[in-house]
């Protein structure tokens, strides 16, 4: 562990350094204004510190801990140390981008007071970040899922740039690319064909949400998401008939009586029975 520690201080040393050269270098790429700064900023001050302040000791120590939870529980020591593995390298990687974001802002702020910053990507990227891209952040840093590397770009502006527009970004992808972006095929013809990227992406949000089943004697793919009453799917698929009502079936929320299909299931629809995908997308909300 001490070495490991000792080689987190110099990747944040180097990526606080990094931050702060290529900060102005952007504000000056982006806002077209060469600013200098009021204030000299210090690197040394981001080493040993994750994004909330916490000793990186204590963070990365949790990753142990984690492993022994899986002894405890009764599992094998591989196992545990398969564990303490990603574990470390999630935190680890958290631990970077939430140096670089941090140095970037202060950097930014340096030269100017109410500099703000977007949310930028560092491909390749999954989707959920891929829809938060370009984001505009305040004095609030954005939060992140495991192994998100997403990064601070310091701006008075909102860039129009492939790494802060999702639709630029994914215009650069190929198609298996864009496979991984958005979960199938079917989505990636889905996104082509119209449907709105956060629909797309957002209808994998929870564990499970994303299912297959037998009905109608096919298999079926379909979501849960979308589906309250404050969803835009569930009121389309009404209109459209292909729900009835709003039920309860245990839970918080009152959601339609019919599955959300996802597109693939759509597609595989509309090329039996001949029927227009694009209006199919339209109905169960995809296509806004």
């Amino acid at each position: 562990m001490p070495e490991l520690f000792r080689l987190l201080d110099s990747a944040q040393l180097q990526t606080a350094r990094e931050a702060m050269a290529a900060t102005p270098v952007a504000m000056a790429a982006l806002d077209s204004t060469d600013r200098l700064a009021e204030y000299t900023v210090d690197p040394r001050q981001w080493v040993g510190v994750n994004g909330n302040g916490m000793n990186t000791i204590d963070v990365m120590w949790g990753a142990v801990t984690k492993g022994k939870q899986v002894v405890s529980g009764g599992g094998s020591t591989d196992i545990a140390l398969h564990v303490i593995e990603v574990e470390l390298v999630q935190r680890s990687r958290t631990l970077l981008a939430d140096t670089q974001r941090s140095a970037a802002i202060v950097a930014g702020r340096s030269r100017y007071l109410h500099c703000g910053y977007v949310r930028g990507l560092t491909p390749p990227s999954c989707g959920r970040c891929v829809i938060l891209a370009g984001q505009p952040c305040g004095s609030e840093p954005f939060e992140r899922h495991p192994n998100c590397d997403c990064i601070a770009i310091p701006t008075s502006k909102t860039p129009n740039t492939a790494v802060t527009s999702a639709n630029e970004y994914l215009d650069s992808l190929s198609d298996d690319q864009l496979v991984k972006v958005l979960g199938s095929r079917a989505n990636v013809r889905a996104w082509k064909d119209g449907a709105d990227l956060n629909q797309l992406v957002n209808a994998y949000r929870r564990s499970g949400s994303v299912s297959s089943a037998q009905r109608y004697g096919r298999n079926v793919k379909y979501t849960t998401e979308g589906m309250t009453k404050h969803g835009l799917a569930s009121s389309r698929m009404i209109s459209a008939g292909y729900a009835k009502d709003y039920v309860k079936k245990g839970g918080r929320y009152t959601k339609v009586d019919r599955p959300r299909l996802m597109p693939e299931t759509i597609y595989d629809i509309c090329a039996r029975t001949g029927k227009d995908p694009r209006q199919m997308l339209y109905d169960y909300g995809w296509i806004l």
